[in-house]
């Protein structure tokens, strides 16, 4: 008798299980990078008060800078020399988040004591309109050292390449990973994941924007919801996929299925652009900025909490679908219909529902990889998905096309590869090194890292 995980509960845990934990999992994550954290545009804002209502002679300095209550902001500041004592600007905004509200200041007081209706009309009106204002910015708070030394600027700048790259490994991850799961089953690859994930970026600003009208008030609470939102829509074209074009085409066998993915491949964008017009839609900045996480030999290294967060996200959703591929009860349908689908439906497993159940899944990882691109940069082109799913199909393929941790393996050294590249090469050569390189492996190791055209042995 096999010997139970640290996880048994898993062994017999039903598929639609999968989605309500990964709905919690987004939640807290989104929710936990998000909470009490400062918004960099309203924190610029109200330090550009300073230079209007105190002397620079003597020059202003800030010393910190701290969210209050969701919508209003904290400067605390020196305003002549060190021996001048600090004092505390406070701004109130009409917003926050994702609101046009955001930027509509309300309020200002000075060490507890407020405004006037005039003075603040004419800081409104006046002064932050002009471009003094800009110019005059005091700047931020000094950051201080980072919480690491390290022993040389060498490593503190691999450090911060590294942690730029960190997002693109995961979006990698994530669609190389959607790809194993439709090729493991039917020996195809559907091409048009890169082009979902331009889908869910999109639905995901739209619901963003949607939310913050609605709930002015809501913040950055609202992501959650709209990442929700999105998941939930492409999910359902998932489902439409599976249904009308992968498993019929399944059925036929031979190429049609390719030929339908470039068909989706054209199709997508271009419903995508009809929908919304040639323009895209970008969000408001939103969030604190970056902190200083390292220093060394006097370079700074800086890390986001946001991205850090959807970081986070992104690997906790690989994991969990790992998890749960290998200990539920749909993996093990998975992979028996993926080895043996004739012999699976005998035994009383249903091959067209594995595939709708995969195609939903692959869908819904596509457009979280979209989402997270919109939550990091504020939005996604409709024609950015084609060279998104390359990248990924690349991965899936070097991990050894149908094996769901080689996916994931591939897409991280693909990712690292890629961001080595942009330190030591121009940026714009990128995909033409990471396609040669991947010609040159597949030539000389064509199952891939974990590939299992080389043997009878399926490997996870």
């Amino acid at each position: 008798m096999p010997k139970p995980g640290p996880f048994p509960h898993l062994g017999t845990m039903p598929l639609r299980a999968f989605f309500p934990r990964l709905a919690a999992l987004a939640f807290l994550t989104l929710t936990a990078a998000c909470a009490g954290s400062l918004d960099a545009e309203q924190s610029r804002l109200c330090r550009m008060l300073l230079p209007a209502l105190f002397a620079q002679d003597d020059g202003i300095t800030v010393i910190d800078s701290e969210a209050a209550g969701g919508r209003a902001v904290h400067i605390t500041f020196r305003a002549g020399g060190k021996d001048a004592p600090e004092r505390l600007l406070t701004c109130r905004f009409g917003g926050a988040g994702y609101s046009a509200a955001k930027r509509d200041l309300i309020a200002v007081m000075i060490d507890g004591v407020g405004l006037g209706e005039s003075q603040l009309w004419f800081l409104k009106e006046r002064w932050l309109e002009s471009q003094v204002s800009v110019m005059s910015d005091p700047g931020p708070p000094g950051r201080g050292a980072g919480l690491i030394e390290l022993p040389s600027r060498e490593l503190a700048t691999a450090l911060q390449y590294a942690l730029g790259g960190l997002p693109r490994l995961t979006l990698l991850a994530l669609l190389a990973l959607a790809t194993a799961l439709i090729y493991g089953l039917i020996g195809r690859i559907n091409l048009a994941f890169g082009e979902f994930a331009a889908m869910g970026g999109m639905v995901a600003s739209l619901a963003i924007l949607l939310l913050a009208a609605l709930f002015p008030r809501a913040g950055l609470a609202i992501e959650p919801v709209a990442l929700l939102v999105t998941l939930g829509t492409i999910a359902l074209w998932g489902v439409v996929a599976g249904k009308r074009v992968l498993h019929p085409l399944a059925i036929r066998g031979g190429q049609p299925i390719l030929v339908a993915g470039v068909g989706m491949m054209v199709a997508v964008p271009e419903g995508l652009r009809l929908a919304q017009g040639a323009r895209n839609t970008w969000l408001p900045p939103v969030g604190e900025g970056s902190f200083a996480l390292a220093s060394g030999g006097g370079f700074e290294v800086m890390a986001s909490p946001r991205a850090l967060g959807i970081v986070a996200m992104n690997l906790l959703a690989i994991a969990l679908l790992l998890l749960v591929m290998r200990r539920s009860r749909f993996g093990r349908a998975w992979r028996a219909v993926a080895d043996d689908p004739e012999a699976a439906e005998l035994l009383g497993l249903d091959p067209r529902r594995v595939l709708i159940l995969s195609s939903l899944i692959a869908t819904a990882l596509a457009g979280l990889a979209g989402a997270s691109v919109t939550l990091l940069h504020g939005g996604i082109t409709f024609s950015s998905g084609t060279m998104m799913g390359l990248a990924g199909l690349m991965a899936a393929i070097l991990g050894g096309v149908g094996s769901l941790g080689g996916a994931v393996l591939a897409g991280a050294l693909i990712g690292m590869l890629q961001t080595l590249w942009m330190v030591f090469h121009a940026i714009e050569h990128w995909e033409l090194a990471s396609f040669t390189l991947l010609t040159a492996f597949l030539v000389l190791k064509p199952g891939g890292f974990f590939g299992y055209s080389e043997g009878p042995e399926r490997r996870f």
